[in-house]
Formats: C-alpha cells, sequence, structure tokens
C-alpha cells in the first residue's frame, strides 16, 4: 500500500476528522473575490515504487471549473502524478508518496481521511473504456448503489445526460454496455463518474483509443462539464490540450548521473496560451513544437 511521510496531525484534521472528505465540501470563496479557488494545492510531491522515484518535488495548484492538462513524453509521471490526486496510487504494492497535497485545504493523505471517500469525491476515467459487462442502466447506477445512494433512476438519466448520451440510450437503458460504439462507452464510463456527485473528475488519455469524431465529442463534453466540474486529463495530444485545457502542465524525464535511473520533472505550468505561445522554459518550446517528443 501506498505510504505518507508522518506528520503531527494539524488542529484542521482533528477537528475535521474522517467525515470531512465523505461529504461535498462547501466551496469557499478567496481572501480575494477576484481570486480562482484552488481545488488542489501540490506541494514536493515526489511518488516511488519500491524506493525508486517517478516524479520528484512536483509544486502546483489545480483550479476550480477549469481543465488542467498534463503533457510530456512517456515515462515522465503524468500518469503517476493524476493517480495521487484520487489516492489510486495506494493500490499499488510498494508505492510511496510524500510531501503534501492539499484538497480544498485538507490534506488529502491525512490518517483520517478515508480513500475510498476520497475516490467518490474524485472520480477517474481511463484510458481505454472499461464499462462493465453490464446493461448500460446498471453502469450509470453502478456507484450510487454501491454508496447506497437515492433516487437511483434521476441520478442515472441526470449522469447520462450530463455525458450527452441519453438521446442516444435511452431507449436500449436495458442493452448491454458492450455493444456500444468506443465513444459511447468512454462517454458512458464518464457518466458512471458522475453518477456519484464528483467534486473532480480525473482523465487518464481518455481519447487514445478512439476516433477523431468520439475524440471531439469527449472535448466538447470537457469544455462544457467544466462548467459543474473541475478536470484533470493526461494526454499526448498537443492539439488536444491546446483545445480543451486553461492550464497546462509540462513534465520532463530527468536522469540520473549514471542515466540508470529516472523521473519525471515539472518543467513549465501556466495558462494554456501561454505555453503553447510563449512559454518561458526552451525544453517546454521544443516540445509542443514538436522538435523533441
Amino acid at each position: 500500500m501506498a505510504r505518507h511521510e508522518n506528520r503531527p496531525e494539524t488542529a484542521r484534521e482533528a477537528a475535521a476528522g474522517r467525515a470531512s472528505i465523505a461529504v461535498r465540501p462547501e466551496f469557499r470563496q478567496g481572501a480575494n473575490a477576484g481570486a480562482k479557488e484552488k481545488m488542489f494545492e501540490i506541494e514536493n510531491v515526489t511518488v516511488s515504487y519500491d524506493g525508486q522515484p517517478a516524479v520528484k518535488d512536483i509544486s502546483l495548484d489545480i483550479f476550480k471549473n477549469e481543465v488542467t492538462a498534463l503533457i510530456g513524453p512517456s515515462g515522465c509521471g503524468k500518469s503517476t502524478l493524476i493517480r495521487c490526486l484520487n489516492r489510486m496510487n495506494d493500490l499499488i504494492l510498494g508505492a510511496e508518496v510524500s510531501g503534501r497535497l492539499l484538497y480544498h485545504g485538507q490534506d488529502l493523505y491525512g490518517p483520517k481521511v478515508d480513500p475510498v471517500q476520497v475516490r467518490k469525491m474524485i472520480g477517474m476515467v481511463f484510458q481505454k473504456p472499461n464499462p462493465f459487462p453490464k446493461s448500460i442502466f446498471d453502469n450509470a447506477a453502478f456507484g450510487p448503489r454501491v454508496l447506497r445512494m437515492k433516487d437511483i433512476e434521476e441520478r442515472v438519466e441526470k449522469a447520462l445526460r450530463c455525458a450527452v448520451l441519453w438521446d442516444e440510450v435511452k431507449d436500449r437503458l436495458d442493452q448491454n454496455a458492450y455493444e456500444m460504439s468506443g465513444g459511447q462507452q468512454q462517454r458512458l464510463c464518464i457518466a458512471r463518474a458522475l453518477a456519484v456527485d464528483p467534486d473532480v473528475i480525473l482523465m487518464d488519455e481518455p481519447c487514445s483509443a478512439l476516433d477523431p469524431i468520439a475524440t471531439g465529442k469527449i472535448e466538447d463534453l470537457m469544455v462544457t462539464l467544466k462548467e459543474e466540474f473541475s478536470i484533470v486529463i493526461v494526454t499526448h495530444n498537443m492539439q488536444q490540450a491546446a483545445r480543451v485545457s486553461d492550464r497546462t502542465a509540462f513534465l520532463m524525464v530527468e536522469l540520473d548521473a549514471t542515466e540508470r535511473s529516472r523521473w519525471g520533472r515539472l518543467v513549465e505550468y501556466d495558462e494554456t496560451e501561454k505555453i503553447f505561445t510563449n512559454p518561458a522554459d526552451s525544453r517546454t518550446e521544443d516540445y509542443v513544437s514538436g522538435k523533441v517528443g
């Protein structure tokens, strides 16, 4: 199981207790009324597997109602980093997370935080569509049923509507999800995540297995969903990052002196327009322009 470095429990954590993540947090207005609210504050986060770092000293803030893209070459730790945001790395034997990761100001890895409740609030959609071998309805209803939520039918319809899928499937909800197209299956997986009313949706290369038409529908969906949710996406598609994201983080592989160990390091993080038109680091410019990759 993943381990987090031990540190004294703060007064905020002691007062909040385990249940504080179990309910949807109230969105707080910052001291500056015009300031963007921070969903995540990532401070010097390092993730290691069996003692070998996968990413080192990552620090950045992720904001409410924005699409944040993580880009960079294969092996730079994008998927590792995004899995930290809902504690999916806890499920990997030998994984260890150090540093500080705050969600709505609360330590996501605090001793009283239940990771199951974390994953309820912070949903995830994976690279390949992974519907369950059940009906379309049962896929969308899976989370609410497990969590014993009420009004299952209403939740399913709302989730399918949010995923722009309702009109395509409303007359065949009892059909096996495997009979859907790949793009429909991915939107069903998004609906499944939405059905439990999360705050954040994580997407790990959600369009890599889809054709351009299905990809376009998912991208349009992300732009719509950010009005209600905050989204973090891992993508290798530079055009996709430029089209859908508000901010972009560029990670790159770093090697030790022997070139035997490698890990991901954050090179630059800024508004997407700046990253793609006027980056501060030449390595970012080389990557987004296709000179290196």
